[in-house]
């Protein structure tokens, strides 16, 4: 656009050159051809532009009546990669000294000059242009880099987070198995040798009875916090994460996308990655694999997927597939094997109504 502009401008200022000569046929001639000489240049970045400014160069050199036009040619020649044409324009103006006016060579020399500054003041504006509009591309990259990393900083502190939170609840769970199960247990034992040993009262044996029984649910209430808080701690994405770190025979992608799945659920997919996990390191050579778990308004999904072709013809039949056939069974949904391309296991589990 700013070529354009400072063409127009110079254009201007050669029209009024052509009034300090005789008006004839070939200034009109000149304008014409200097105008289609500028225009194509603006489309030709490469020798076609070479070609058309030199045999402008070349009228000039036959008619003087081009000379007029010459500042709009030297704008374009200033743009050229061959350097040694960049101020050719000056010849026809040293050819004509002793037959035109001085004066009248000297104004188109200056706007030639001012011509050849328009042109170097252009290319560095598109030049800084170009660079600002990199310097806003690499600024925008960065922002998006910074933005990913941060978002997976954001993600790994939640997942620690998340994985101290359930391991600190496993702990607890443990502690109270351990030591208040422990002593509430040998407190009902102790409570039923007395009842042994007293047995032959009846009062002491009904005060035992009624001790030994809150004893007992005492007993009961723990262990059914004790396993609602074993199981809430089973994080299934967490779990697979952790089966994904452990297993370095290839690279492995989860895509994980559902919410909280039933508990027994949890544990079969948990075994079913574990096992499928276990056939590819055995059983093929497979440079990736990919594990997906997604939940749907109907039902769960479990997709396992690998790139690896069996380096020996597994048994469709084998115990580890019969076992996960049989997990996928008693929920009602259904198992799938293929090997197309690698190995891939479908597992589609229907939602409890």
């Amino acid at each position: 656009m700013r070529n354009l502009i400072d063409k127009l401008m110079l254009l201007g200022l050669c029209l009024l050159l052509i009034p300090m000569h005789k008006i004839q046929p070939l200034s009109i001639a000149a304008l014409l051809t200097a105008v289609a000489v500028t225009s194509l240049n603006s489309y030709f970045q490469n020798r076609i532009s070479v070609f058309l400014c030199a045999g402008y160069l070349l009228l000039c050199l036959w008619r003087g009546e081009f000379i007029t036009l010459l500042p709009v040619i030297a704008y374009d020649l200033k743009g050229q990669e061959f350097r040694f044409l960049r101020f050719a324009w000056i010849f026809p103006i040293l050819i004509y000294l002793n037959e035109m006016e001085l004066f009248y060579l000297l104004v188109v020399t200056l706007f030639s000059l001012l011509a050849v500054f328009m042109r170097m003041r252009t290319t560095a504006f598109e030049d800084m242009k170009q660079q600002l509009h990199a310097l806003q591309d690499t600024a925008k990259e960065k922002a998006m880099y910074l933005e990913r990393k941060n978002q997976e900083l954001m993600e790994k502190q939640d997942y620690e987070v998340r994985l101290a939170t359930l391991g600190e609840r496993n702990r607890i769970a443990r502690e109270i198995h351990d030591n208040v199960g422990h002593l509430l247990t040998r407190s009902i034992l102790q409570v039923k040798a007395c009842q042994v040993m007293y047995g032959q009262n009846q009062e002491f044996v009904e005060a035992f009875d009624s001790v030994g029984n809150t004893l007992s649910e005492a007993m009961d209430s723990i262990r059914s916090s004790v396993h609602d808080l074993h199981e809430e701690s089973i994080d299934l994405k967490l779990q697979i994460r952790s089966l994904i770190e452990e297993f370095h025979f290839c690279t492995v992608k989860l895509n994980y996308n559902a919410g909280e799945l039933p508990k027994p659920l949890k544990y079969s997919f948990i075994a079913i990655v574990r096992e499928a996990l276990s056939n590819i390191a055995k059983h093929s050579n497979a440079t990736w694999a990919v594990i997906i778990v997604l939940e749907h308004p109907a039902l769960y999904q479990l997709i396992v997927e690998d790139n690896g072709t069996l380096k020996a013809q597994a048994d469709p039949n084998g115990i580890g597939l019969q076992s996960m056939k049989d997990r996928v069974a008693s929920f009602g949904g259904v198992f799938r094997a293929e090997r197309i391309k690698g190995f891939k296991l479908f597992i589609s589990i229907p939602k409890e109504r």
